[in-house]
């Protein structure tokens, strides 16, 4: 049978789990970043099950949608907001099994800094999220306007670029071997994928909110 009314609030509640999941991923791959190796193991075992968590809360999104006839909003956007809200965990489990894999010790003050920015992202790129149950009154839970929240995490993405390019700038001139200089080059640049995603999923956020003002 078709899904009612009263069921789309569960598309928020999808939508709010899978982005404040992303917040929590994020953070652990900024305590990685911070750890010893031994750690930065377990961390990277608890990011995999966040992925993990992750798909099994975008499949229930998209399930959902396929049983339900009466959407709170457009239905490709729902499709669009849940994917990409699973692509930011995808990469940061990519940066976590990469820094493992490539048996990474020691981490750079620049590393940290941009894996602190992606928490930043990822927790306004959260309360976006979280501000489309109260579409209506373009406001969040806590009264913000949601475009405060879009705007804060093109902030932090801009902030992210900036130190991306940076590093790029030094890279080559900080006497890593070549080897050294593939594995981060490639390290950073996952990581402002993942921020990229962030403001992806705000540009979502927007879009939806054009559409149903």
């Amino acid at each position: 049978m078709f899904g009612l009314l009263p069921k789309n609030l569960q598309f928020f509640d999808c939508f709010e789990k899978a982005a404040k999941n992303a917040v929590r991923t994020a953070e652990l791959l900024a305590e990685s970043s911070k750890a010893d190796r031994p750690r930065r193991q377990e961390l990277a075992v608890e990011i995999r099950e966040a992925e993990h968590f992750g798909d099994r809360t975008t499949h229930e999104t998209l399930n959902r949608l396929e049983r339900t006839y009466i959407t709170p909003i457009d239905r490709d956007d729902i499709h669009r907001l849940i994917s990409k809200i699973d692509d930011v965990v995808d990469m940061i489990d990519a940066v976590a099994q990469r820094m493992i894999f490539y048996k990474i010790d020691e981490v750079s003050p620049e590393f940290q800094n941009q894996c602190a920015v992606l928490v930043k992202a990822a927790s306004a790129m959260n309360d976006a999220v979280c501000g489309l149950r109260f579409i209506k009154q373009r406001r969040g839970h806590n009264g913000v306007r949601i475009e405060q929240y879009i705007i804060a995490v093109h902030q932090h993405e801009e902030e992210a670029d900036a130190i991306h390019h940076q590093f790029l700038g030094r890279l080559f001139e900080c006497g890593l071997d070549a080897f050294q200089v593939i594995k981060w080059k490639e390290l950073y640049e996952l990581v402002e994928q993942a921020t990229d995603f962030c403001d992806d999923v705000a540009c979502i956020v927007h879009g939806i909110v054009l559409k149903n003002v």
